[in-house]
C-alpha cells in the first residue's frame, strides 16, 4: 500500500511538534552570575579654605548714604543710517542681451533727473540756417542744385536716354516694341537701333508725346533704365548664369535678395524661384533645400516650410536637417515639447554638425534657459569648422554669441564673434555686447553702423537706448518714438524705453501711459511690470507697486530689479504700517533683500547695503552686520565703503558697543571734508548719540505689596490707590467726595525742561460704568498756588478715548484745547497703552518744544508747546488719575509705569 503526500506532511509536522516539545519542557542549562566585590567606603577629610585671614578687619559698610538708584541708562536709541543711494533701476535690456537673471549687469543710476524737459515732438531747429545759408548763395547756384535734385527724382521713376552731344538725358517711359530693354542698357553700340520713348518734361512735371530716338540728330549714346527695385532685382538677376559653376553666386543673390524684400514683397517669389533654380541646377542636394528654407523662413510661409520639409524621402527624411527644420519650425508656432524634442535629435543624428547645436542653444536660450543654452552653444562653437556656408556661420556664431550674452559673459561673446571673418562682421551683434558691457559710445558706434543691415530695426532702438543711458533724453525720446511708429515687432520695447525716460526724468503719469501701451503690445512683458511696479512705488503708491512687481516675478522669479524693487516697497510698508502688519512687512523686506543677494550673478554692493539696512529693519542686528561687512569688503574704494563704514557704527552702537560707533564715527569726522555728506552726518550722529546718554529711565512695575513714599495723591475719603497683582488699582464702590482719585510720582520731574516722556498701561475694569468717569494719564507744570499753566490729560472719558489739552492763557482765561480720538479698534475694557513725549520743534536742538499723544504707539494728536520750553526750571508732575460722577463706582487699573528724563542738570 502506498503512502500518500498528506500522510508524509502529517508524519513530518508531529515528529516536529515532539521534538520542539522536548526542548521546552527541559530545564534552561544555569549560568554562573557576576558576584560584584564589596569594598568598605573610608571618608576624607574636608579640606579647610581661609576665606578670610584672621587679622583682617571685620566687614562695615564704607558709606552709609548711599542708596541703590531707582534709574537707569536708556537703552541705545534709534539712529539714522547715513543717506544711501536711490537703488538703481535696470536700463533697457535688448535682444540678445542678459536674461532677466543677469539683468544686473545693466543699470542705471535710479535718482530722478530734474530740470529736463522734453518736446512730444522734435522740432527741426536746423531748417532756419539752412534757409539762411541758400538765401545767401547765388541764384545760379541754386538753380544748379534744385535742377540736379529734380533729375535724380526723376530717374528712380523714369528711364532716360542720352543723345550723342547732349550732356542731359531725356526723361521718360521707353516702349519695348517686342525687345530685351536690359540688353539695350547694357549695350554700348547703338547704331542702327531706334526705340521709341513718351518723353516726361522735368520743368511741367508732366508727360508728352511719344518721341523716337536713335536717327539723324538724336543718335543714342546710351540708355539706362529707372532705378526701381525691379529694374535693380532683374539686373543682379541676369548677372548670374544657369550653370553649376555659378552657384555660389547663386546663394549669394538670393541673400542679397532676401535683404531687399524687406522694401517690397514680391521680391520674396523672386528669391524663392531663384532657390528652386539652384536646387534643380544642384542636383537636388542638402544646400538647395537649405536655401529654399531660408528663403520660406524669411517670407514666413510657415505651410509651405512645413510641406518642403514634411515631404522629404529617401536619405533626407531622417536627416538632422530635417528635424532641425521641424524643430525651430514648431517652436515658432509654440509647440515647445515637440520642438524640443526634434532639435535634440537632429543635434544627436549630426553631433559633428554646428548648425542643430546652434539651433537648440537658440531655442533654449529664448527660453530662459540660460545655462542649458550655453552648453548646446559651446558644443556647436567646438563644431563650427563644419559649417563653410557663410548665412549658416553666421547664423550659428550669433546664436552662440547670444548665449554667452545671456549669461552676462562679455568676453566669451567677443571671443565668439571674432571666428566670423572681417567681411561678415556684425555691427548690431558687436553694439549689444558694448552696451552689455557698459560702453556706451563703442555700442552707440556699432548700432548706427548697423542701420542700414537687416538689423535696422534693432539698431535704431539700440540707438535710442544708448542716448538715454548717456543722458540725451530729448534725442532717446525722438527715436523711441520713431522706432515705435516704424517697427511693430519692436513696439512693446520701444514704449517701455519711454517710460523708463518719463521715469528717470520724474514724470510719471507719462511714464504710466507708455507702460501701459507697452503692456498692450506685449502683455507678458516683465520689464514694463518692473517699471510699473517702481513708478508706483515712487509715488508712495505701494499696494498697487507691489501687485505690479509681484506680476513680474511670476513671469521671471530670478528678476533680481524686481526683487531689490519688492524689498523697498516692503520696506515703506513697514515704515507706514502698524502692529501685525508692520512686522510682517519688515520681515518680507528682509526675505526679497536675502533672495536679491542670493540670485545676483556677481556680488553687489547695494544689495548687500539693503539687505543690512532691511535686516537691521527686521530685529537682527547681528545679521545686519555681516551684511554691512560684506559690503565693505566689496567696495572698490573707500569714498564707496563710507556708507558701510557708517551703517556698521549705527549697529554697533544698537549692541551697546558706543564706545566702538562713536570711535568710527569720529573718525569719519577727522578724514573727510567740512562739505562731505558723510561727515555732516557723522557729526550729526556724535551729537544725539551724546545727548542720548544724558537720559535716564525711571520705571515702576509695582511689584510689591503696598504703594509705597515714592506715590502720593488724593484720596476719596478713605479709599486710595492699592497695590494688587502687580499693578496700581482705583477701585472704589461708591465716590462720595472730590469725584477724584490720582496717584502722583514724587519728585520725577524736579525741572521741565528734563522731561522727555511719561508712559503708562491702563485697563477699565468691569466695575466702571460705561458712560461715566475720565481716567488716564496726566502731566501739569505749575507756578505758585494758582492753575496749572500747562494740564495734559489722555485717557477715556465716557468710555471713548478722549484728550485735554490746557496750555497757557490769553486775556485771563485758560486755552483749553480739547477732542475725541479716533482709535481704530478701540475697545473700552481692553489695556491701552497711554504716552506724552514732548520733541524739539524744528531743528533738534531747539529750545522750543512740541507735545506728541501716543496710544497703543500710534500717534494721534501733535500740539505746539507754549508754556514748557527747554528754560523751563518749574516741577512738572506726572499723575494717574481716575474720576467719576459722586454715587457711581471706580474701577481702573494701572501698570507699567514708565517715565524718561534728562539727568539731572
Amino acid at each position: 500500500m502506498s503512502i500518500r503526500k498528506e500522510q508524509v506532511l502529517l508524519l513530518v509536522v508531529l515528529a516536529f511538534a515532539a521534538w520542539t516539545a522536548n526542548g521546552l519542557l527541559q530545564d534552561p542549562p544555569r549560568v554562573a552570575g557576576f558576584q560584584p566585590t564589596r569594598i568598605e567606603y573610608a571618608g576624607a577629610p574636608v579640606p579647610t579654605t581661609t576665606l578670610a585671614q584672621g587679622t583682617a578687619p571685620p566687614p562695615a559698610r564704607r558709606d552709609f548714604c548711599t542708596e541703590p538708584s531707582e534709574t537707569r541708562p536708556l537703552p541705545p536709541r534709534l539712529l539714522d543710517f547715513p543717506l544711501r543711494r536711490v537703488l538703481s533701476v535696470a536700463a533697457l535690456p535688448l535682444e540678445p542681451g542678459p536674461d532677466f537673471a543677469h539683468l544686473w549687469a545693466l543699470r542705471l543710476d535710479g535718482a530722478v533727473v530734474e530740470g529736463v524737459v522734453v518736446q512730444a515732438a522734435a522740432e527741426a531747429a536746423a531748417a532756419p540756417t539752412a534757409d539762411a545759408s541758400a538765401a545767401g548763395r547765388p541764384a545760379e547756384a541754386q538753380d544748379a542744385n534744385g535742377r540736379r535734385e529734380q533729375e535724380e527724382q526723376a530717374a528712380r521713376t523714369y528711364d532716360r536716354i542720352w543723345i550723342v552731344g547732349q550732356r542731359a538725358p531725356y526723361f521718360g517711359t521707353i516702349e519695348a516694341d517686342g525687345r530685351d530693354l536690359f540688353e539695350l542698357e547694357e549695350r554700348r553700340d547703338f547704331d542702327g537701333v531706334e526705340v521709341r520713348m513718351r518723353v516726361y518734361n522735368l520743368s511741367r512735371r508732366s508727360v508728352g508725346r511719344l518721341e523716337s530716338f536713335g536717327k539723324d540728330e538724336r543718335r543714342i549714346e546710351r540708355i539706362e533704365l529707372a532705378q526701381t527695385l525691379r529694374n535693380e532685382v532683374q539686373r543682379r538677376v541676369r548677372r548670374v548664369p544657369v550653370l553649376a559653376s555659378h552657384l555660389q553666386e547663386r546663394r549669394e543673390l538670393v541673400g542679397w535678395l532676401l535683404d531687399k524684400a524687406r522694401e517690397a514683397d514680391w521680391v520674396y517669389d523672386t528669391a524663392l524661384a531663384q532657390a528652386d533654380l539652384y536646387r534643380q541646377v544642384s542636383g537636388g542636394d542638402l544646400e538647395g533645400l537649405r536655401l529654399q528654407q531660408r528663403v520660406l523662413q524669411a517670407k514666413g510661409d510657415l505651410a509651405a516650410e512645413f510641406a518642403l520639409l514634411d515631404g522629404l524621402d529617401g536619405a533626407h527624411r531622417e536627416s538632422a536637417f530635417r528635424y532641425e527644420g521641424l524643430g525651430v519650425l514648431k517652436a515658432r508656432l509654440g509647440l515647445d515639447a515637440m520642438a524640443e524634442q526634434d532639435l535634440v535629435r537632429a543635434a544627436t543624428l549630426a553631433p559633428t554638425d554646428a548648425r542643430p547645436h546652434a539651433a537648440l542653444a537658440e531655442f533654449l536660450r529664448q527660453r530662459g534657459r540660460s545655462r542649458e543654452a550655453r552648453q548646446a552653444a559651446e558644443r556647436a562653437e567646438r563644431t563650427l569648422g563644419s559649417v563653410q556656408n557663410a548665412a549658416d556661420r553666421v547664423r550659428a556664431v550669433r546664436a552662440i554669441a547670444a548665449s554667452h550674452l545671456a549669461l552676462a559673459d562679455v568676453a566669451a561673446a567677443r571671443r565668439a564673434l571674432d571666428l566670423l571673418p572681417t567681411d561678415l562682421a556684425q555691427p548690431y551683434l558687436l553694439g549689444c555686447i558694448a552696451y552689455a558691457d557698459g560702453n556706451v559710445g563703442a555700442a552707440l558706434a556699432a548700432f548706427r553702423q548697423a542701420s542700414g543691415t537687416s538689423d535696422g530695426g534693432p539698431a535704431l532702438l539700440g540707438q535710442a537706448a544708448c542716448l538715454l543711458r548717456d543722458g540725451q533724453w530729448q534725442e532717446a525720446h525722438d527715436l523711441f518714438v520713431r522706432t515705435f511708429e516704424l517697427e511693430p515687432l519692436l513696439r512693446h520695447r520701444a514704449a517701455t524705453g519711454l517710460g523708463l525716460l518719463f521715469c528717470r526724468l520724474g514724470q510719471f503719469d507719462a511714464a504710466q501711459v507708455w507702460i501701459d501701451r507697452a503692456l498692450e503690445a506685449a502683455p507678458a512683458d516683465a520689464y514694463a511690470f518692473y517699471l510699473r511696479g517702481r513708478c508706483l512705488r515712487l509715488q508712495g503708491q505701494l499696494a498697487a507697486a507691489a501687485e505690479a512687481l509681484v506680476a513680474a516675478l511670476r513671469l521671471h522669479d530670478d528678476f533680481v530689479h524686481a526683487i531689490a524693487e519688492m524689498a523697498s516697497v516692503q520696506a515703506m510698508r513697514a515704515l507706514e504700517g502698524r502692529g501685525s502688519d508692520q512686522a510682517e512687512a519688515a520681515i518680507a523686506a528682509r526675505r526679497y533683500a536675502d533672495r536679491a543677494v542670493e540670485l545676483v550673478h556677481a556680488p553687489a554692493v547695494e544689495l548687500h547695503e539693503m539687505q543690512g539696512m532691511f535686516c537691521f529693519g527686521s530685529g537682527d542686528p547681528r545679521a545686519a552686520r555681516a551684511a554691512f561687512l560684506a559690503a565693505r569688503d566689496l567696495a572698490p574704494d573707500e569714498p564707496a565703503k563710507l556708507f558701510s563704514r557708517g551703517s556698521l557704527a549705527v549697529v554697533d552702537y544698537s549692541r551697546g558697543l558706543v564706545e566702538d560707533a562713536q570711535t568710527v564715527l569720529r573718525r569719519m569726522v577727522q578724514d573727510l571734508a567740512r562739505e562731505e555728506p558723510m561727515r555732516v552726518w557723522a557729526e550729526a550722529t556724535l551729537l544725539a548719540i551724546d545727548d542720548h546718554a544724558e537720559k535716564e529711565l525711571l520705571e515702576d512695575g509695582f511689584e510689591r505689596a503696598e504703594v509705597g513714599s515714592v506715590w502720593t495723591g488724593e484720596r476719596d475719603g478713605a479709599n486710595w490707590a492699592v497695590v494688587q497683582d502687580d499693578a496700581l488699582l482705583f477701585r472704589v464702590a461708591r465716590i462720595s467726595g472730590s469725584g477724584e482719585l490720582t496717584a502722583e510720582r514724587i519728585g520725577a520731574v524736579r525741572s521741565g525742561k528734563n522731561f522727555l516722556a511719561v508712559g503708562c498701561t491702563m485697563q477699565i475694569g468691569p466695575g466702571q460704568p460705561a458712560g461715566d468717569g475720565f481716567a488716564g494719564l496726566r502731566v501739569e507744570l505749575a507756578r505758585g498756588s494758582g492753575a496749572p499753566e500747562l494740564r495734559v490729560q489722555v485717557g477715556v472719558r465716557e468710555g471713548k478715548p478722549f484728550l485735554r489739552i490746557e496750555d497757557g492763557r490769553s486775556d485771563g482765561r485758560t486755552d483749553a484745547e480739547q477732542k475725541a480720538l479716533a482709535i481704530e479698534g478701540f475697545d473700552r475694557l481692553a489695556a491701552q497703552q497711554l504716552e506724552l513725549r514732548v520733541v524739539p520743534r524744528g531743528e533738534a536742538q531747539s529750545r522750543a518744544l512740541a507735545l506728541q499723544v501716543r496710544w497703543n504707539g500710534i500717534l494721534v494728536h501733535q500740539h505746539e508747546l507754549k508754556t514748557l520750553t527747554g528754560n523751563t526750571s518749574t516741577e512738572l508732575k506726572t499723575v494717574l488719575f481716575a474720576q467719576g460722577s459722586k454715587g457711581n463706582a471706580v474701577d481702573v487699573r494701572f501698570d507699567d509705569y514708565r517715565l524718561e528724563r534728562r539727568k539731572g542738570r
